[in-house]
């Protein structure tokens, strides 16, 4: 049952560090997951939050036989939480790649087509625009036109 578990809780080139420590009459059993692939520091806050959460090791101090009873328990809970983490991580993710894909077709949609050569002008609203109003009240695009 423990590995079947530790394999759950592994996707695809992740891997888990399973230590066993003897300290006197105790064990410390440290389950360290190590996640693949990286979240760089421009994520949402959200997101390293969650992948912070997937890190988190199990760590358990206590005698072989409280061990022996209480830490396939303890495993799976910890499985348990590592699988919801993971789920809010994935949605999370899809919720990104959405609006990422929403905001592309929305730049498609409202990018202006290049004039046909011609001298064109873009009019100025006065009322928004006072100042530009007073030097000019347009914006004269040619075909050096940066815009």
């Amino acid at each position: 049952m423990i590995f079947k578990t530790f394999a759950n809780m592994l996707k695809h080139d992740e891997r888990i560090q399973f230590t066993i420590t003897r300290k006197g009459e105790q064990l410390n059993v440290l389950v360290q997951p190590a996640m693949s692939g990286g979240i760089d520091n421009f994520a949402p806050e959200d997101i390293q939050n969650l992948r912070a959460a997937l890190s988190m090791p199990l760590y358990v101090t206590t005698t072989p036989e409280v061990l022996d009873n209480d830490f396939p328990r303890s495993l799976a809970e910890f499985a348990g939480m590592q699988e919801q983490v993971q789920g809010d991580l994935s949605a999370a993710m899809g919720r990104i790649k959405e609006a990422g894909k929403q905001a592309r077709a929305e730049v498609k949609t409202s990018t202006p087509s290049v004039g046909t050569g011609k001298n064109e002008t873009l009019a100025v609203d006065t009322e928004k625009e006072p100042e530009a109003a007073k030097n000019g009240g347009g914006v004269t695009v040619t075909n050096n036109s940066l815009f």
